[in-house]
């Protein structure tokens, strides 16, 4: 064979061992991918909880939930493919961030709706999540009497050679959704509930309405507000009376029995008896009668800065007649 044949025919074996090779990297470059991205999908998800975050307490007797994408649902939703549903998550917000402080003499109660909580995949491989959520004061005849409501949306595109759908896709769609919520509820609720707002133990933060207990005729009293409660507290307390040397209500004393006198110290109050105190309304009785002999009042000696001396009759046989004139 010449060696124009020969380097021909070597050249004709490589072109198609380079087509072979290229077409096998072909068949095969896809299904690496998959592999690759299998890999990094992970298989653990964490829970979702919110009691990391401030808690949003609310000034009424009850706090309950309503689901209504139960009787609505959405179609198309596969949210509840999820390792934590969007409903679910919703649910566990709910539980770990609001609570009703206000007691049994708030008379309102609060209700926290869902109305949407979904995850779509929509045309193009996108997955589109979407969460509607509102929340009501009312009032015991079931009225509303203030409302504010939170909504939240999460997009996402995964890399076409994943699955769209995975368990790590719609996981990272609804903790998306959450992060959005947990923040715009706390923006909503402080701006159009701010007045409900109330501190763990159940006091009104700055401009809240207070509980409004019921009166004696089973309607209720006025709410007090701001620095107004306080005052009433300290107002109703005797201890704070006591202390700031502020007057108390009258207390009708049976006669012989023992006065406690207010002392700073509560854990240990001062007695007087009856028969001590006795005296001194007395004398104040009596001061405030006419003296028959001193109209004018009688003067008190000991507390005079003034020496003065007081006229008095001669005694019997000093005086004498003056003597006759020789």
């Amino acid at each position: 064979m010449s060696d124009k044949v020969h380097k021909r025919f070597c050249a004709m074996m490589l072109f198609s061992r380079m087509r072979l090779s290229g077409l096998t990297a072909a068949l095969l470059f896809p299904a690496l991918l998959a592999g690759c991205a299998d890999q990094k999908q992970p298989t653990q998800f964490a829970p979702l909880r919110y009691d990391n975050l401030s808690q949003i307490n609310l000034n009424v007797n009850t706090l309950t939930l309503l689901d209504n994408t139960a009787t609505h649902p959405v179609a198309g939703d596969i949210g509840y493919k999820s390792p934590t549903p969007p409903v679910q998550a919703l649910r566990q917000m709910v539980q770990d961030r609001l609570a009703a402080k206000g007691g049994i003499t708030s008379a309102n109660s609060a209700q926290f709706v869902i109305d949407r909580a979904s995850i779509l995949h929509e045309p193009g491989g996108t997955l589109q999540g979407q969460i509607d959520v509102h929340l009501d004061i009312l009032n015991p005849d079931g009225s509303k009497t203030a409302h504010t409501e939170a909504h939240a949306t999460q997009s996402l595109h995964p890399d076409p050679t994943e699955d769209t759908e995975s368990q790590a896709n719609l996981y990272n769609v609804t903790k998306g959704m959450m992060d959005s919520i947990n923040t715009e509820l706390d923006t909503q609720v402080h701006r159009a509930l701010g007045k409900w707002l109330v501190d763990a133990g159940g006091m009104p933060v700055d401009g809240a309405i207070q509980a409004q207990p019921l009166t004696s005729d089973g309607s209720p009293a006025p709410a007090t507000t701001g620095a107004g409660a306080a005052a009433t507290q300290e107002a109703l307390s005797p201890v704070s009376a006591a202390k700031t040397g502020q007057a108390t209500s009258p207390v009708t004393v049976p006669e012989n029995a023992p006065v406690v006198a207010p002392s700073t110290d509560a854990a240990t109050p001062s007695t007087i008896s009856s028969t001590e105190a006795k005296p001194a309304a007395a004398s104040k009785t009596q001061d405030s009668e006419p003296n028959a002999i001193f109209p004018a009042g009688e003067d008190d000696d000991s507390s005079s800065t003034s020496s003065s001396t007081k006229a008095t009759s001669p005694k019997p046989g000093y005086l004498k007649l003056p003597s006759q004139p020789q």
